[in-house]
């Protein structure tokens, strides 16, 4: 009779594991990128720099790369916005004669300035110099990193493929080809650049300098924790933001239930419940639904009673 209780026992045992429990949630899902796909990326650009080192590119396309390393070197300089509009113009004037030769040329162009952006990156974070070269290809991409909280010395936080997607996306955003397909991101680059922002928010620089002020004015312990508070609030808002743009790319992220930690974290209890429950909708088995329901009992006793 003794050994017939046992497996009765361990199954009660289990049950009780298996129940929802009240846990705070801790983390966001991070999209993974597949290392083939990466890959793949990788040796796209790679063979479109060879190539146009191999056959020059044509004379409008290199007037493009010019006004672009003009405009980034004026940038990085701090120019006044009267230099920075007439430099803009420039590069739209040339981006005119360009595009009619297709979008295999922009590619090829991107990735020389790619290539070299890479190496002068990896030579500053040697160095800590920040050489013109790197000002003539990224402007003010160190000091932007710096202001994000993402360069600390002469280390920069992203890695190889969130810097190459960043830069990639730059490129893009300046030139106005962003929705060109040609031109897009790969899922895989674009899952790389998310995981990046996913795992290091931060607030806007409005909310940092503000809350910078308000702790050098800090009264007590009580004072300082309700502005970590505030701080952890202004970064999970932007989280928020960055989960809205991935789930419009990745329809395989889980983004209501990301939305669901990043809301409970942020201290809005009511939209964490609605985005837990969203998710268990449409997702009552799997890999995420027990530990979402142990999320949305803690989100639901979390929520100020009216």
């Amino acid at each position: 009779m003794r050994l017939g209780l046992v497996p009765i026992g361990v199954a009660i045992a289990l049950g009780v594991l298996l129940l929802p429990r009240r846990a705070p949630p801790a983390f966001v899902p991070l999209p993974v990128a597949d290392a083939r796909g990466l890959a793949t990326a990788l040796e796209a650009d790679e063979a479109l720099a060879a190539r146009a080192r191999r056959d020059p590119l044509p004379g409008p396309v290199r007037a493009l790369g010019s006004a672009l390393r003009d405009f980034h070197s004026l940038e990085a300089h701090g120019a006044d916005a009267r230099e920075l509009g007439a430099a803009r113009q420039a590069v739209d004037a040339a981006l005119i004669e360009a595009l009619p030769l297709g979008d295999e040329v922009l590619l090829q162009l991107r990735s020389l300035q790619l290539d070299a952006f890479l190496s002068e990156v990896r030579r500053f974070e040697s160095t800590g110099v920040e050489s013109e070269e790197l000002n003539a290809v990224a402007g003010g991409f160190i000091r932007s990193m710096r202001g994000q909280g993402w360069c600390v010395g002469h280390s920069l936080a992203p890695g190889a493929p969130a810097l190459r997607a960043m830069f990639k996306q730059m490129w893009n955003a300046l030139i106005g080809a962003d929705r060109g397909a040609a031109l897009r991101l790969s899922l895989d680059e674009e899952r790389a650049l998310y995981a990046f922002y996913l795992s290091r928010p931060h607030p806007s620089h409005a909310d940092r300098e503000a809350i910078s002020a308000a702790r050098r004015g800090a009264r007590d312990a009580a004072h300082c924790l309700e502005l970590d508070l505030k701080e952890r609030a202004a970064a999970e808002k932007l989280r928020l933001a960055y989960i809205d743009r991935l789930s419009a790319i990745d329809p395989a992220y889980p983004s209501d239930y990301a939305r669901g930690v990043a809301s409970y974290r942020r201290g809005d209890f009511r939209r964490s419940v609605n985005a837990f429950r969203t998710w268990l909708d449409g997702h009552p088995e799997g890999p995420l639904a027990l530990r979402a329901r142990s999320y949305l009992r803690s989100a639901l006793d979390a929520v100020p009673s009216d």
